[in-house]
């Protein structure tokens, strides 16, 4: 059905007062005769005027188009994830069964309760800096030979362990374990940097998990300068990355970027409460990961 012009109403009102019939004023515009009586009806309770009948159009072509999904129950439930819980869009997407896109596209059209500085590291990655901590260099077994089964993922227990630091030199600092298969994550709090202080608490965590941890893969700081000590204690083995090769730690690494979406840097860890970082680590064991097909590291 033709679109009519607004200089067509005038004509269409013109003619109406002249007197002439719909077909001749059809044969005029070169249009059927039923399109002016469906033009007609957008004037009902009165006569004929072009400007309310080219309100009415417009009014009626806005509405045309795919309608926008979004609720305010919907963006709601988007705003929390994102900003309480720090979840992807895709992982969102992925929940409530939509096209990923369709989120993005709300969001740039600004229909989300969003800014860019709610969204995952607000679309920046930053260069890595220079370690700082000194390392250890003792005699010990590298990545090359850690299991297949930790390598390929294939059993739970194959830990990484890396330390997240904040604040200056004597500060407290995060003990972030990290399952390989199941992302599983454990943080403790470092009261202190010292190969003492990392040793208190690995023995902890190991005794805590007992036979469900069966090798540890960290870097060569210092912290770890008592590894063969927990070693023999707890029956647990030790593999060392490569020295500037974050990669072959990437499960740490990946959950370490997660971390500071809920304390960004600059945030001293004295700061936060004990409660906080159960509820960090909380939210972190029951976010949706694509890595496990959906489903959560409990």
């Amino acid at each position: 059905m033709a679109i009519l012009t607004y200089k067509e109403r005038v004509v269409i009102a013109t003619l109406l007062k002249e007197g002439k019939s719909k077909s001749y004023i059809a044969e005029t515009l070169d249009v059927y005769p039923s399109r002016i009586t469906y033009e007609l009806k957008r004037c009902p309770d009165g006569e004929y005027d072009a400007d309310i009948a080219e309100a009415n159009a417009s009014k009626k072509l806005s509405k045309r188009g795919r309608k926008v999904a979004l609720t305010d129950r919907l963006n709601n439930f988007i705003s929390i994830r994102v900003k309480n819980y720090h979840w992807s869009f895709e992982t969102i997407a992925h929940i409530l069964n939509i096209a990923f896109k369709t989120i993005y596209n709300w969001f740039e059209q600004g229909l989300l309760n969003l800014s860019i500085s709610d969204l995952y590291e607000k679309g920046i990655r930053k260069k890595r800096k220079a370690e700082t901590r000194g390392t250890y260099t003792r005699s010990s077994k590298t990545i090359e030979h850690r299991p297949t089964e930790a390598n390929k993922r294939q059993t739970i227990g194959h830990f990484e362990i890396d330390t997240v630091l904040s604040g200056k030199a004597k500060a407290q600092a995060l003990a972030v374990f990290v399952d390989r298969k199941s992302r599983f994550t454990i943080i403790r709090r470092l009261k202190g940097r010292d190969s003492n202080e990392m040793y208190r608490e690995l023995t902890e965590v190991c005794k805590s998990l007992g036979s469900n941890i069966k090798s540890v893969t960290n870097d060569y700081g210092k912290e770890f300068a008592h590894f063969k000590q927990i070693e023999e204690d707890n029956k647990v083995d030790f593999y060392f990355a490569h020295a500037y090769s974050p990669h072959e730690r990437g499960t740490n690494e990946r959950i370490n970027r997660d971390i500071r979406g809920f304390i960004p840097k600059g945030i001293k860890f004295e700061t936060i409460t004990d409660e906080e970082l159960l509820d960090i680590t909380w939210k972190l064991n029951t976010r949706p990961r694509k890595c496990l097909n959906w489903k959560t590291p409990f």
